[in-house]
């Protein structure tokens, strides 16, 4: 039986939205074709929908990151890092950050590289016992974006943010959780019926109240903007690694043992 071609899935139930990541075979990793489906479906979401769920098909993964042949065979063609606006991972992390309803990542198994930022980008993260998280830009000899970095800087502070891209360590779902990267951690099979629930409770609420506490949070709340030249001199830090022999080396030896761990050059 051919195997189902990689894709991105959307159901509605009940003004709850599911987004899935559809790739069991590889883990769920993300390519660019996907991350373009991914933000087609985040904007072009019912706008009766209160809550939207994201999470990866199968029980291996979330998302182990970045497709690594994919991203190999896209620096082939010549992308530059620089150009962070128009590559499909950061107008997918923008669009899933401008859904103007709440939404969750529901994590099970690994959310590795760019399958991690998914996560971050939501507003919640509900994991199962058997979630392993995962930022290893570090490995491979690459930067990630300003952004990714923020987020994950928000959540835990500086020093834990420092320590999870230092060493590119997987931490479990425990240490997750107690670092404020999860919400909430259930047990794996109970993961999916948690998940609607919590929707649920999401979605008994107020609606106006619930998008507009999203809006203050967005607009008022969060840190300013990079401005254009620390977004140059990121750019530029980026690029000099992606160029790099020790990336070339790292990254095709990742890609030989297809290990998709690593996002592919997006800034913003």
């Amino acid at each position: 039986m051919p195997e189902t071609p990689p894709s991105v899935r959307l159901t509605t139930t009940e003004q709850v939205a599911t987004v899935v990541l559809d790739a069991p075979a590889r883990g769920n990793a993300l390519d660019a074709a996907m991350l373009e489906r991914l933000e087609e479906l985040l904007r072009g979401l019912d706008p009766d929908v209160r809550v939207v769920l994201v999470r990866g098909a199968g029980e291996r993964a979330f998302s182990t990151g970045y497709h690594v042949p994919s991203l190999l065979a896209e620096l082939e063609q010549g992308p530059s890092v620089s150009d962070f606006d128009g590559h499909p991972l950061e107008r997918a992390l923008r669009a899933l950050e401008a859904v103007p309803v709440p939404t969750v990542a529901l994590v099970r198994g690994n959310a590795y590289g760019a399958g991690c930022e998914l996560a971050l980008a939501c507003d919640l993260r509900l994991a199962a016992d058997d979630a392993r998280l995962c930022m290893p830009p570090a490995k491979l000899g690459v930067l990630y974006s300003a952004t990714g970095m923020r987020r994950l800087l928000e959540l835990c502070g500086p020093a834990l943010a420092k320590e999870l891209l230092f060493t590119g360590d997987v931490i479990d779902a425990g240490r997750a959780l107690a670092l404020g990267l999860v919400n909430r951690v259930v047990p794996a099979a109970d993961l999916e019926q948690a998940g609607q629930a919590l929707a649920a409770t999401i979605r008994a609420n107020a609606p106006l109240s619930l998008r507009h506490t999203k809006t203050i949070f967005a607009r008022h709340l969060a840190p300013p903007p990079l401005d254009a030249a620390a977004l140059a001199d990121v750019a530029r830090l980026r690029d000099e690694c992606f160029r790099s022999a020790e990336f070339q080396a790292r990254s095709r030896a990742l890609g030989r043992r297809a290990t998709p761990v690593v996002p592919p050059p997006a800034e913003g």
